[in-house]
Parts: structure tokens; C-alpha cells; sequence
């Protein structure tokens, strides 16, 4: 397994349950020391979207972070609105750290920098790898969240598990399968000449729901919450979990 370092590392708001953007806010911050500078900045109205250059956004307001509680209460009062993948980004919360930014929250992802994160091999199916890095050192019930979106329309594209052992395979069997059912599988992105199988099969899925396409994803968090992500158009077509694992930062994101 090779080792990479100094990547952002991307997480779709819509993927997290409730407030976890905060949480993944928080857990950057611990990885350093204070003081931080805090800005949320309002994209002009009529104005396209520019992530790279901030120059022209709006500061609704600039703090220098000293402490804690200060950060606490910020986040607290904090609400960004949520948005579709994709939608251009009206609103960011930006965390920076000696005039490097360490995290971005904008309506529709958490961008988190510094991440060393560790790429699996490609032997195998890409499913089968990601759930033999996570479940070794996992802490049951795990929840998965599935996102088809790059293969289905939008509605119903979302789908959340739980795991509470390691067979990851019956769950999916139960719960994914009859996804092959869906008219957008014969007419959506890769309409050729693929026809529905007679037997529904975890081997029929993987190869139509490949998460080489874009929005095609998995997100897990185990009890312990620890967070671990598979998707190719996240991270700059690498197939990568992260975070930090006894103490080591390398493959997940656990919480301080």
C-alpha cells in the first residue's frame, strides 16, 4: 500500500448525519495549536462560483480563534446550508492556520488539508478492498452509506446500512441488489448495450455501480467515529480511506 501526504480530502455534506461537518471542523483544529483565523465569506449575488480566489467574496465575519470555548460557541451558532453535490457553493466557513487553510466547509462538502491517507491496492474489486482495510479495524455497529447518483437519478440514489459484523457482502446483497431493477440502469451513464441480468447477483452491482464514476461513493463511520470514504472523483482518482489509527494519522479520521 503506498502512502501519500499533504492531499485535501473531500466529504459531501450530504453523507453526514445532523452536524457532523463541525465535528471534522474540530478535528482538524485539534491537530494543531491555537491561534486560528476563522472567516465565513457569501458568494456576491450574480456572481459564478470561484473556490481558487475568495478575493471577491463577501466577509460576513473574520475572528482570530484563541481558545476552545471561543470555537465552540462559534461553530454552535454556525448554520450552513445544505446543498446538492455539485450546486455551485454561496457560503463558506474557511479555517486557516499561519496562512494556510486547513479546512473548508462550503453547502455542499468538508475539504480538509495535511491528510497523509493511505491508497489501496488495485488486486481485487475496489468494494472488496476498501471493506478489508476498514472492517480489520473497525469498532461495531458500523453505519455505510452507499451513493449510486453517478448510475441513478438523484431521488433514492442515497442509501444508509448498518454493519454489525464483518460480512458487508449479505448486507449489500439485501439491501443494494434490487437497485439493478432501476429503468435509469439501461438509460443513464453508461447506457450501451447492457442488459438486466436474469439473476440479480453482488457481481452484477459491482460491476454496474464501479465507483470510477463520478458520485458513485461509499462513506462509513464505526462507533467509535472514525470515518472512512472510497471514491475515485473525491480525491483526485485515488481510491483512499483516512484518518488516524492508534494514534497514527495515516488511513481514517477518528475523533480526538
Amino acid at each position: 500500500m503506498e502512502f501519500q501526504s499533504g492531499e485535501w480530502i473531500d466529504v459531501y455534506l450530504e453523507l453526514l448525519p445532523l452536524d457532523d461537518w463541525q465535528e471534522l471542523v474540530r478535528i482538524q483544529v485539534t491537530q494543531h495549536s491555537y491561534p486560528f483565523e476563522v472567516k465565513v465569506l457569501e458568494r456576491p449575488l450574480k456572481q459564478k462560483t470561484n473556490i481558487d480566489d475568495l478575493s471577491d467574496w463577501t466577509v460576513l465575519s473574520h475572528v482570530i480563534m484563541i481558545e476552545t470555548s471561543q470555537l465552540e460557541t462559534f461553530l454552535d451558532q454556525l448554520e450552513i446550508e445544505q446543498m446538492e453535490m455539485s450546486t455551485e457553493s454561496k457560503t463558506i466557513l474557511s479555517v486557516r492556520k499561519q496562512g494556510q487553510e486547513i479546512v473548508r466547509v462550503t453547502n455542499d462538502s468538508v475539504s480538509m488539508y495535511g491528510f497523509v491517507y493511505e491508497e489501496l491496492s488495485e488486486s481485487g474489486t475496489e468494494y472488496e478492498n476498501f471493506f478489508d482495510a476498514i472492517l480489520s479495524h473497525a469498532t461495531f455497529p458500523l453505519e455505510v452509506v452507499f451513493c449510486g447518483r453517478g448510475t441513478l437519478d438523484d431521488e433514492d440514489s442515497i442509501h444508509a446500512m448498518t454493519l454489525n459484523d464483518t460480512n458487508w457482502q449479505a448486507v449489500f446483497e439485501d439491501r443494494l441488489l434490487y437497485l439493478l431493477n432501476r429503468k435509469e440502469i439501461t438509460s443513464g451513464f453508461l447506457s450501451t448495450n447492457y442488459s438486466k441480468p436474469s439473476q440479480r447477483t453482488l457481481e452484477n452491482f459491482m460491476t454496474e455501480f464501479m465507483l470510477i464514476i463520478p458520485y458513485n461513493f461509499i462513506l462509513t463511520r464505526d462507533a467509535t467515529g472514525r470515518f472512512g470514504m472510497l471514491d475515485h472523483f473525491c480525491t483526485n482518482e485515488k481510491i483512499a480511506h483516512f484518518g488516524n489509527i492508534n494514534g497514527i494519522q495515516h488511513a481514517e479520521i477518528t475523533e480526538p
